[in-house]
């Protein structure tokens, strides 16, 4: 049972990651107006989040799970931003 929450809660962290990348790139080409999708992307990566670690929390005990949330966002989130393919800096130079 422990080995499939990690599993979901794995595979919570990968959608969390899209959505956060998904977000930074509507950011990016899109103006904020009122049809702009950049909430519904934070929105979706934040409760992807809170499900992550609430199934790695649930599988492990607070302590080890925390650590393994903690480390699997890790494995995922530093490829993403020092690999990614969106310009993620916020310098405007025209």
């Amino acid at each position: 049972m422990e080995v499939l929450l990690i599993a979901f809660s794995f595979v919570t962290v990968v959608i969390a990651m899209s959505c956060y990348c998904k977000s930074n790139q509507c950011a990016e080409s899109v103006r904020l107006d009122s049809n702009s999708p950049i909430g519904l992307y934070w929105l979706l990566a934040v409760v992807s989040s809170a499900l992550a670690l609430f199934t790695a929390v649930t599988a492990l005990g607070v302590y080890e799970g925390t650590l393994a949330w903690l480390s699997i966002h890790t494995l995922i989130l530093v490829p993403i931003l020092l690999f990614s393919p969106f310009n993620l800096s916020q310098d405007d130079s025209q």
